[in-house]
């Protein structure tokens, strides 16, 4: 028999990750201090009304889409759900009948030096006491059945059932205290829970500095929410970490110098509310331990609303006010403390490019050092429902710069360090109406859908002290143009929905249309079933006794775009660095269409 105990414990996880209720106990309250990661639910009964009231909710329990769903989850729950409630003896209706409070699943580090960290897995039955006793039994009853290593532990005066792996090295302790369910790796951690539930057990996670931190700024309130506290794993990464002197390597110098040594914390939330989907992303990164990889990512506050020349129909929008030029200088002392010999060699690269056609040209003065502190990507919808325009319209980006003529003339020069024939690729004039841009011929790559190859190009021109960079000829001509049209900053929801997100004067914001990308996505989808069903026809799936991803996945059942039009709007995002650390705020608004 494999080893029982990852198995007991995914299989438990699954049930608690998805199921939760009404909170009775705190989990911080019940976890111990140094815990390092948790996943947790505070509050499922509230957590699943808000999710089949909100548009995914519905989108996911609609008749449209019930087809493709049905099919999908019922190839799932007979390939995988089926064999490991087989496996592991366990009933996970069962389990999600009775949830009816909080559940978290959490990773502890040993109580002594030297342990192996372990996995707590809490979930509180609210008021269904006996159904949680009742599963319990028959799960002690089955797994006997099933000759697994079944004995008695008593835990701080508390009956468990362990199920132990066939050399007795590994053991899983399940059991419960009135409606809550216990299950752990370690005795002494289920002893740390049954005493914190008597009001003893030393401290708790919710006592932790750095996690009450997080907790009222990120947590609190939270459908879900996973929360890691990376400044208590990264010591023991590095203490653990192989030897590197034979190499010449520290890693201890390594992960100070990319900046990893100064996280803290990182922390994923997401709610469903009345006005729609919020989702936030944390690292915990104090200001003055900013520096290495994450020096790159700082954003001064500035305008990052969407220009005029953005049109309001675009698939997808962002700008983010970065300092190329101070990210690149951060760069280049990342390199150099990284790996002195590597940066000398990139420098004296750098230095050659140019030279082979003009002796004088300084390719750091025209290029490294001569961005801006704006940079602007935006895309536009599919035309047609080829797998080559798969989720990518047409696109445009924008770089600021003091001279982008000099920017271009730069790029102009990378080809000259490269191997034949690729040295020999120049950049040509290319008329675009009453424009000149530059053009470089990339190659021909073949179309998805005919298999024939298609010539592409790179464009870069000038636009209003930007360079701009498409493979478009047309929408880059368009932009040059300026001709008149509905910009997106004049949208008549965006600022209401950016205003979740912190605004558009953080430094960094993005828009996407919903709406138009997913019904796309959709119809491509189905209009490309017959190919998918080949490509999933020559995917091996072992361990599933040859089924076929064909028997999970029938792209010909999905709904047509405009039958699912209803349940999808925008999303908006926006980011900023703040003394704490950097964030990343989501937010769906929900569809006005949309009935409650």
């Amino acid at each position: 028999m494999k080893d029982i105990i990852v198995p007991v414990m995914a299989g438990l996880a699954l049930i608690s990750s998805a199921k939760a209720a009404e909170a009775t106990t705190s989990l911080e309250s019940l976890l111990p201090a140094e815990t390092v990661l948790v996943m947790a639910a505070p509050d499922y009964a509230t957590a699943k009304k808000h999710f089949k009231a909100s548009a995914s909710g519905q989108f996911w329990d609609s008749a449209e889409f019930k087809p493709f769903r049905k099919k999908l989850a019922d190839g799932f729950e007979a390939n995988v759900l089926d064999k490991i409630e087989e496996e592991l003896a366990v009933d996970f209706e069962a389990f999600e009948e009775m949830a009816s409070g909080p559940v978290a699943l959490a990773v502890v580090p040993g109580l002594a030096a030297g342990e192996q960290s372990s996995l707590l897995l809490l979930l509180d039955a609210g008021r269904k006491s006996f159904a949680l006793r009742r599963t319990l039994s028959q799960m002690k009853r089955d797994w006997k059945k099933a000759d697994r290593n079944v004995s008695e532990t008593e835990i701080g005066g508390i009956d468990f059932t362990t199920v132990s792996d066939p050399g007795g090295q590994g053991q899983v302790h399940i059991g419960r205290v009135d409606a809550k369910l216990i299950v752990g790796t370690a005795t002494g951690q289920v002893e740390g829970v049954l005493a914190r539930l008597g009001g003893g057990g030393g401290g708790t996670l919710a006592a932790n500095p750095a996690f009450a931190a997080d907790h009222s700024a990120l947590l609190k309130g939270a459908d879900f929410y996973t929360w890691a506290n990376f400044g208590k794993v990264i010591p023991q990464l590095l203490d653990n970490a192989p030897d590197g002197a034979e190499l010449g390597i520290d890693f201890g110098e390594v992960f100070g110098s990319l900046g990893l040594d100064g996280l803290s914390t990182f922390a994923v939330t997401y709610s469903e509310r009345p006005d729609g989907a919020h989702a936030e992303l944390f690292i915990g990164l104090p200001e003055a331990k900013r520096r290495g990889l994450f020096g790159l990512l700082e954003t001064r506050r500035a305008d990052a609303s969407p220009p005029p020349f953005v049109p309001a129909n675009v698939a997808a929008f962002s700008r983010w006010r970065v300092d190329m030029g101070a990210a690149w200088k951060n760069l280049e002392k990342l390199l150099l403390e990284l790996s002195p010999d590597m940066a000398n060699m990139f420098e004296f690269t750098v230095g050659l490019l140019g030279k082979d056609k003009d002796p004088d040209f300084d390719f750091k003065k025209s290029f490294l050092n001569n961005f801006g502190d704006d940079l602007i990507l935006f895309q536009m919808p599919p035309n047609g429902k080829s797998l080559n325009e798969f989720g990518a319209g047409a696109m445009a980006a924008l770089f600021k710069s003091p001279s982008p003529a000099e920017l271009i003339k730069g790029i102009g020069a990378v080809p000259g360090i490269l191997p034949p024939p690729l040295n020999e690729a120049t950049l040509e004039p290319r008329k675009l109406g009453k424009h000149t841009a530059q053009s470089f011929g990339i190659m021909e790559l073949p179309d998805p859908s005919t298999g024939e190859l298609v010539a592409s190009e790179i464009l870069f021109a000038v636009k209003d002290g930007y360079m701009a960079v498409s493979t478009d000829a047309d929408l880059l001509q368009g932009l040059l143009d300026g001709k008149p049209q509905s910009p997106l900053a004049k949208h008549d929801r965006l600022a209401p929905a950016a205003a979740a997100v912190g605004g558009m004067d953080s430094g960094f914001f993005g828009y996407q249309n919903d709406r138009v990308m997913v019904l796309s996505m959709m119809d491509t989808l189905r209009a490309n079933a017959d190919q998918f069903e080949m490509i999933f026809s020559m995917i091996p799936m072992e361990g599933l006794d040859e089924v076929s991803l064909n028997d999970w996945l029938d792209f010909s059942l999905l709904p047509a775009g405009e039958k699912i039009a209803k349940y999808f709007d925008v999303t908006v995002y926006g980011a900023e660095t703040v003394e704490r650390g950097i964030s990343l705020k989501i937010f769906s608004p929900r569809p006005p269409t949309l009935k409650r």
